[in-house]
């Protein structure tokens, strides 16, 4: 390989896992300081929130739809029946 081209190579690695270190330490940085301000409890509190609204909305949404469903079921079965 030529001189060159070895330096090349040996900037991008030195640069690169410098550049992966920096980004390790930011995002460590980051967790500490959304633990000490409670981001974390926060982020728990509304996702805990966001899943009973669903389960308020789309539970009796998907419950209702079932039965209906079930209700065309019997009542196409029953005109094949009359047909047929």
């Amino acid at each position: 390989m030529h001189p060159f081209s070895i330096l090349t190579l040996g900037i991008f690695v030195a640069g690169y896992i410098t550049a992966r270190w920096d980004l390790v330490t930011r995002l460590y940085e980051l967790a500490i300081f959304a633990w000490e301000n409670g981001v974390v409890t926060r982020a728990a509190k509304a996702f805990a929130a966001l899943s009973v609204l669903f389960l308020a909305i789309c539970a009796p949404t998907v419950l209702l739809a079932r039965k209906e469903t079930n209700v065309v079921r019997s009542i196409t079965a029953s005109d094949a029946a009359d047909n047929g």
